[in-house]
């Protein structure tokens, strides 16, 4: 009986070292699974307290929130200093110009002689004076202003350019450094005084008696068969302006008593003495008033 019961008892200690084995594993797996929950519920409470930190600092920003579309004024917590105020960037916008008329917003471009010494109008280029345009738009002898600043078109500008307006510098590096910009255009608005002694709008140029104008010839006289001279003789197409008129531009009185093969429709030769005056004075547009 002794040895029965002494191998009863071990068999119940047995048991119970494997209860507490197990309540033990059971303990220790509860408590990890625990363990893991509490992590992951301050690594979260960490993450939703970073996501409201940066939406505040974004809503003080004035970006404002999915809530509230609409921009958060930032609240000044130094008022001895003065707000910063939002950089404008408003677009330049026509004013009015007295004597001129506004164009539009043109793109400009720069350009350099390039080694020629006279524009189309017959004029040397001048930096700060001398523009270049399209014919089709302005006319030579137009003042405009280019960004405030006042120019002649004095040269012209392909029609199939991409730009209508160009400026004139004497090299072409600062014609690089200008580079091509959107500028405010505007042009003198002389109008002509309409009316019964108005002849049109006529393009001017200038002649003299030498070969290269006249070729040889016996005689240097005129049409008319008077001798030409300077400011008086102008040469015009009979069928517009018969021979004998008299006309102004720009407050001088000419009179038609020449002719020319070039010289037809709206246009008008005007006399010189010599022909690097006539090359001077280039092309032009000119109102052509009838003398009374």
């Amino acid at each position: 009986m002794t040895d029965n019961n002494h191998g009863y008892r071990m068999t119940e200690f047995r048991k119970s070292c494997q209860r507490h084995n197990m309540v033990r594993k059971f303990l220790r797996l509860f408590l990890f699974g625990c363990s893991l929950m509490i992590l992951a519920a301050g690594f979260s409470l960490a993450q939703f307290h970073t996501a409201g930190a940066e939406q505040t600092q974004g809503d003080q920003a004035g970006t404002g929130a999915i809530d509230n579309p609409y921009p958060v004024e930032v609240l000044d917590l130094n008022p001895s200093q003065p707000a910063s105020q939002p950089t404008s960037h408003a677009v330049a916008q026509p004013v009015s110009r007295p004597g001129f008329a506004y164009l539009g917003e043109f793109e400009v471009a720069a350009y350099s002689s390039d080694g020629k010494d006279m524009t189309y109008s017959g004029e040397a280029p001048v930096k700060g004076h001398t523009a270049a345009g399209a014919l089709s738009v302005f006319k030579i002898g137009d003042t405009v202003l280019i960004d405030g600043d006042s120019y002649v078109i004095e040269d012209k500008v392909d029609e199939d350019a991409r730009e209508k307006l160009r400026i004139y510098f004497d090299s072409y590096e600062e014609a690089k450094q200008y580079g091509r910009k959107k500028c405010l255009v505007y042009r003198h608005s002389e109008e002509p005084l309409e009316g019964a002694n108005y002849l049109g709008e006529f393009q001017v140029t200038g002649y003299c008696s030498c070969f290269v104008c006249c070729g040889e010839k016996e005689e240097k006289l005129t049409k008319s068969e008077t001798v030409p001279k300077a400011a008086h003789t102008i040469a015009a197409d009979p069928s517009v302006i018969p021979l004998g008129t008299r006309i102004v531009i720009d407050d001088v009185t000419y009179t038609a008593e020449d002719t020319g093969k070039a010289i037809k429709g709206m246009q008008l030769d005007i006399y010189f003495d010599t022909h690097e005056e006539a090359v001077r004075y280039g092309r032009k547009e000119k109102y052509v008033y009838l003398k009374e």
